[in-house]
């Protein structure tokens, strides 16, 4: 059974501005038409330059979500969540955002934000990513490493990335699906991802998820607050604070 937490801290440049948190996350379980789990998990970023950034990026976590929730529930399998269904759900929440703009001042870009998405089956995981950030997996054939799904995009020019709201954003976001069984996943936004992968052997730092997840295999299955709570205060400690100001995501779960 899956065991998973989550935490959106603000980073502390945003503190000293007065900006609001502009990441976002949401994890659940999901049982599909044959009652199997499904582990479900999205973080957003949004862009620092974009007015509604925070908005834009609780929107694409909630709209993910449901839009998943309601996949699953007329039938649909982690095996057919394809390149076909994200472009589809990339123009939903275009047109999502395009509805909550109007008759306002904002335009789409407004809402800029990166997407990290995981649905992991018993047998079969899919992810989706456009812009920077990472998911990172293990098997538990190898148990020890924690594997990169898709190394942190960059956009086209320096310190840039690729955000939903992009006209080409169906073009750019990756899609894996990997047909064994994960058992452990990671989904972290760019705030941390200097502090986590490895930039020479473009790896993640095993020595960062190791102590995390043995702390979490023996929790209870399901959301644990505890943990939740745990990665806040950990994720808006000095040791994170002396080395990003941006806001900070971090998403852990496992089966083991």
């Amino acid at each position: 059974m899956w065991k998973y937490g989550l935490a959106s801290v603000c980073g502390t440049s945003h503190a000293k501005t007065g900006a609001p948190l502009q990441d976002a996350s949401r994890a659940e379980v999901i049982l599909d038409a044959a009652d199997a789990s499904i582990f479900v998990a999205v973080a957003s970023d949004g862009a620092g330059s974009a007015a509604q950034a925070q908005i834009g990026s609780q929107l694409a976590c909630d709209l993910f979500l449901a839009d998943v929730k309601s996949y699953f529930a007329c039938g649909g399998s982690v095996t057919q969540l394809s390149p076909e269904f994200i472009g589809w759900w990339i123009d939903r929440f275009q047109q999502a955002v395009r509805q909550q703009i109007e008759a306002t001042p904002h335009n789409l870009s407004d809402y800029a934000c990166t997407f990290l998405a995981a649905a992991i089956g018993p047998e079969c995981a899919v992810y989706f990513q456009l812009g920077d950030g990472a998911i990172v997996e293990a098997t538990h054939e190898d148990s020890a490493s924690y594997a990169i799904v898709c190394w942190p995009q960059q956009g086209e020019y320096a310190n840039t990335t690729n955000f939903l709201t992009d006209a080409d954003a169906k073009e750019k976001c990756v899609v894996a699906q990997h047909n064994y069984a994960v058992d452990e996943v990671a989904l972290f936004t760019d705030g941390i991802q200097n502090l986590v992968l490895d930039y020479r052997q473009k790896t993640a730092h095993a020595p960062f998820f190791t102590p995390l997840f043995s702390w979490l295999r023996p929790r209870p299955a399901g959301f644990s607050e505890e943990l939740s709570q745990a990665l806040a205060v950990y994720l808006h400690s000095e040791k994170f604070n002396a080395r990003t100001d941006d806001d900070k995501t971090l998403i852990l779960a496992s089966r083991r």
